[in-house]
């Protein structure tokens, strides 16, 4: 039976009286593609127009869509409004991206809400942007990821994105490699900035001078400690009451179906949500969700000289999820495989 349907087979809302009130946090996304001439506009961080700054304008338009869904979506309760937090993101073709994040503490969801909220910020965009063409294409729009009532909430989310050193292999930093236009290290930030509160690039002292890295957010390795295990701590122990999600910049086919599953199946008694190795079926610890019982776990691993993540995995209870569909942790360390990734990447595969 319909949901929305009542015995009469009229239109009904959900009668929700009898539930209890509980977290609820919902993310969408939703994009618009502007045309060429917006380029001469853009300031850095805001496009400048005669009626005003279109972001600034457009991150107020989704705050008051969020807080009004009710009054759009016929059947949709009034919902309590505790957080919006609206994040746009311009990429190197013009394409905007608006994530809108919603929080509250109610008997029902709120995905509604947040999807309202992306959607009407690229309307306004779009109407912010017109005088100068109508060259416009507002594109996909999607729910993220939702949480809460029957489902575990996962909030106070960082992500770390671990770029070892120079590869032998390689003769360079894999984190610098450019699939894109852009390095890598810098593709993973912007991914999982759509997810996270915050991100961070792990980094040994001054590793990053010089680079496009060295502007970033970057999380300093322990000097008395080595290898991904150093990194790890290092976020863990910058907050350890945060989830963190992990991901090494040898992994070129990340995107957001990884992530993604990763959050759906989150869950806070396990130490860890990964993926299957495809070959020996161990967990991988560097495409990984870490729940906040990880540091006490990667600690007491390296304090007895333990410093192999996969082992530390072994060890502990730990959602290993199958490769499936666009999910590929496959990982690059010759030029042959950089040259296949780009290539196969460049017909618009995955990132």
């Amino acid at each position: 039976m319909l949901t929305h349907i009542d015995k009469s087979n009229l239109p009904s809302m959900v009668d929700v009286s009898e539930k209890e009130n509980s977290i609820r946090v919902a993310s969408a996304i939703s994009s618009i593609q502007l045309p060429e001439q917006m380029r001469d506009y853009f300031t850095g961080d805001d496009f400048k127009l005669k009626k005003g700054p279109v972001f600034q304008t457009a991150i107020i338009a989704a705050t008051m869509a969020v807080k009004k869904t009710h009054e759009t979506i016929p059947l949709c309760h009034q919902v309590p409004i505790e957080s919006c937090k609206v994040n746009i993101e311009v990429n190197d073709d013009l394409r905007v991206d608006v994530t809108c994040k919603v929080r509250t503490s109610y008997k029902t969801g709120i995905e509604m809400e947040a999807l309202h909220g992306a959607m009407v910020a690229c309307l306004t965009i779009y109407d912010m942007c017109k005088a100068v063409s109508h060259n416009m294409v507002i594109g996909e729009t999607k729910l993220l990821s939702k949480s809460g009532g029957k489902s575990p909430v996962l909030n106070n989310v960082k992500g770390l994105i671990l770029t070892g050193g120079k590869s032998s292999r390689m003769n360079r930093d894999k984190a610098l490699i450019e699939y894109k236009n852009r390095p890598h290290a810098l593709y993973l930030k912007s991914l999982l900035e759509k997810y996270c509160d915050e991100v961070f690039i792990s980094s040994r002292k001054g590793q990053w001078d010089g680079t496009p890295l060295e502007s970033e957010k970057l999380l300093f390795d322990d000097e008395k400690m080595t290898g991904p295990v150093a990194g790890m701590l290092a976020a863990f122990n910058r907050d350890p009451s945060a989830n963190w999600i992990v991901i090494a910049c040898d992994l070129p086919y990340i995107n957001e179906s990884t992530i993604e599953t990763l959050i759906e199946n989150y869950d806070p008694s396990k130490v860890a949500v990964s993926f299957k190795n495809k070959e020996k079926g161990f967990a991988e610890p560097l495409c990984t969700l870490y729940t906040n019982k990880a540091r006490e776990v990667f600690e007491k691993a390296y304090l007895e000289d333990t410093r192999c993540p996969v082992k530390v995995l072994k060890s502990v209870e730990t959602i290993a999820l199958e490769q499936r569909g666009k999910i590929n942790l496959s990982n690059i360390n010759t030029p042959t495989e950089y040259q296949e990734a780009k290539e196969f990447l460049a017909k618009g595969e995955s990132i």
